[in-house]
């Protein structure tokens, strides 16, 4: 139960923490502080630096339990589970370098927008094939689909957000902005850590009941108990669960213990399954708001455009 209680209480000692420090800063706008405000009057900047919080949640709430599936559920080693996640990598690197330029040409509003969009789709896609006998290419799509979106986030995203700001405080801007996606990772992984652990409770425990009608009378309860604080206790992330510790009764014959054993495997499993797919909806429902964010950025001048209206000065200059 202290789990539950203390993610909540350290996230509001930290945004205590935050609002001491940004009153600090406020009243130190004069004396060179290390976040100058005026910063925040780009409205693309400071819509930016929402998004990029939001995708830090997304990222982190995506990787966290989609890894502890592989390696606990599919008992994949640390290695074949990154293998398994590697084509997402690999199409996003592809991708990014042809959004950037895109960016620079046309603008990187729809281009974020359409980006989280597909990252979001893939996400979901992913929790929809996941079930305790997947193997790896039944993700393959959805991992492709959220490449491409992730390709199309972060160079946008950068380009938005610095592209108005002055060059004598682009140190400070980018500092802000990459300490706005510390901050979304640290939200992120508290957030969907506890969300995850207080739906593996429930649904172990829910399991476990379904489960127990099938064991002789005496050992149902202990098979119940021994769930309790299964979900309190940490994940093994290197293979597949092999069971839970719990108390059998005196007098268990070896075969009862084996398929307590077998059948406590099996909930643990399906178990997990359940409540990995709603908590994936946590890191889905930050990317989307972070989409809808993005309906508030200001189009400006894209490189093409300050480039021929640099030419045309210069044409309109000579004439003269």
């Amino acid at each position: 139960m202290w789990e539950f209680v203390s993610i909540p209480l350290l996230l509001i000692a930290g945004g205590v923490l935050l609002a001491v420090f940004l009153v600090s800063q406020a009243l130190r706008q004069d004396r060179e502080p290390l976040i100058p405000f005026g910063l925040f009057q780009d409205r693309n900047y400071s819509v930016m630096n929402g998004v990029a919080g939001l995708v830090a949640i997304g990222m982190v709430g995506t990787f966290l339990p989609i890894t502890i599936y592989l390696q606990t559920v599919l008992g994949h080693t640390a290695l074949e589970a990154g293998l398994t996640l590697a084509p997402m990598s690999v199409v996003s690197m592809v991708i990014a370098p042809f959004a950037g330029r895109f960016t620079d040409r046309v603008g990187g509003k729809y281009i974020l927008m359409a980006g989280l969009t597909l990252y979001g789709i893939g996400i979901l896609s992913f929790a929809l094939v996941a079930t305790d006998s997947a193997q790896w290419w039944h993700f393959l799509p959805s991992l492709l689909v959220a490449g491409v979106g992730l390709g199309c986030i972060f160079a946008p995203m950068n380009t938005v957000a610095m592209r108005d700001v002055p060059g004598r405080v682009a140190g400070a801007a980018s500092g802000v902005l990459n300490t706005n996606r510390q901050l979304g990772q640290v939200v992120g992984s508290a957030v969907v850590g506890a969300v995850l652990q207080g739906l593996l409770a429930s649904r172990l425990h829910s399991e476990a009941v379904a489960a127990a009608t099938a064991l002789p009378p005496e050992a149902r309860q202990p098979f119940i108990d021994g769930f309790a604080g299964a979900a309190e206790g940490g994940l093994q992330v290197s293979a597949a669960q092999d069971g839970i510790d719990m108390a059998l009764p005196p007098g268990v014959s070896e075969e009862v213990a084996g398929k307590i054993a077998e059948m406590a495997h099996d909930v643990f499993i399906q178990g997990y399954v359940d409540a990995m797919k709603p908590t994936l909806i946590v890191p889905v429902a930050a990317v989307a708001c972070g989409a809808l964010l993005c309906l508030a950025v200001k189009r400006g001048r894209t490189r093409r455009e300050a480039e021929v209206g640099g030419a045309g000065t210069r044409t309109i200059s000579d004439a003269g």
